[in-house]
């Protein structure tokens, strides 16, 4: 059986919103004389969920749903994901991880709780033979967690200074209270050996430029001027430096504070483009949108939600103008005209 992402966590929050409902049909049908009506009660008292089955789904609920948002917010197509990706991992490993007393050594072998497999057809299968019967919830809470837990901790093992440097260069999570004290120091080290090898690019090109510029402006000059007219320039003035502040980027940027959420980041350091000009343009080649199938996924789910078998005679001008609509309906109240 084919299933969309978050399917399961999608199908407990919709029969949690219809819990009451459930009981005052069950109160309805106890109350008719009808045989139909006592023979349906009878069915839905049998297969009617406990008060500590529906404690366990809204639980479990509660541990899907920070997968069901990363799933939404990293499925984005038009802002930066790629450094919200490790904040958001800490944030689901913090929220699976299990209870100290509840602590069993993970195997291995163990079947992945994030791959389809024959065996969980066949767990289902044999649930929906046992329908009648209650499920123990008491400690199943506690091993979903641990599964999951377990799970992610293979995938992810340890944080690298690497995937820190996406969200370092983030305004919103650049103080990384997600990670420990010593990834943090590690990541601000070679954030600044980063911003030490961007520093000298730039210094060479801007001197590149500036040699460019005075040949030109030099070359003007000669063709407009004599020899004779140009002032000489004394010994002391060719030994003169230039006065460069010399300011640490790094060090300031980390001092300001964090800016909100819901704030895009590029447009952050294009208004601090002029205090930090190379941190600003380091930022722009690591601050980048994830490359994900999200997208074009809904985009045909969408599609063969639309075409189905009953509607195959629909015209491609007509089904592109309904694939239009149903695409970009959310910029509009409504599609029909206002008198």
């Amino acid at each position: 059986m084919s299933t969309r992402w978050n399917s399961s966590y999608l199908a407990w929050v919709r029969l949690l919103y219809l819990k009451g409902w459930i009981k005052i049909l069950l109160n309805v049908l106890s109350c008719n004389t009808d045989l139909d009506s006592k023979r349906d009660a009878k069915r839905l008292k049998q297969i009617m969920i406990t008060d500590d089955e529906w404690d366990l789904i809204a639980d479990l609920t509660e541990v899907l749903s920070v997968f069901a948002d990363a799933t939404e917010d990293l499925g984005g197509s038009k802002y930066v994901t790629n450094s919200m990706c490790t904040p958001m991992l800490m944030e689901i490993i913090k929220v699976v991880k299990p209870n100290s007393s509840y602590n069993q050594d993970f195997d291995e072998e163990e079947d992945d709780a994030f791959e389809d497999n024959n065996a969980e057809e066949e767990q289902d299968s044999l649930l929906k033979s046992k329908i009648n019967e209650p499920i123990i919830t008491f400690g199943l809470l506690d091993e979903v967690k641990l599964k999951l837990y377990n799970n992610i901790k293979k995938y992810y093992p340890t944080l690298t200074t690497e995937s820190l440097i996406f969200s370092i260069l983030d305004p919103r999570f650049k103080r990384l209270d997600f990670a420990s004290e010593t990834q943090q120091i590690k990541t601000k080290c070679h954030l600044q050996e980063l911003f030490n090898n961007e520093k000298e690019n730039y210094q060479s090109y801007q001197s590149i430029n500036s040699s460019t510029q005075s040949t030109t402006q030099s070359t003007t000059q000669s063709t407009t001027q004599s020899k004779s007219s140009i002032k000489r320039k004394t010994l002391m003035a060719r030994l003169s430096k230039p006065n460069v502040v010399v300011i640490n980027e790094v060090d300031e940027y980390l001092q300001l504070p964090e800016i909100a959420l819901d704030l895009n980041p590029l447009i952050w350091w294009n208004e601090k483009k002029e205090s930090f000009p190379i941190l600003s343009g380091l930022a722009r080649k690591y601050l980048a949108v994830s490359a994900t199938s999200t997208a074009s996924e809904r985009l045909f789910s969408d599609a063969g939600n639309l075409l189905t078998n009953k509607r195959t005679r629909m015209k491609p001008k007509l089904f592109k103008k309904m694939m239009f609509l149903k695409r970009n309906s959310f910029n509009f109240k409504t599609i029909h005209s206002v008198d």
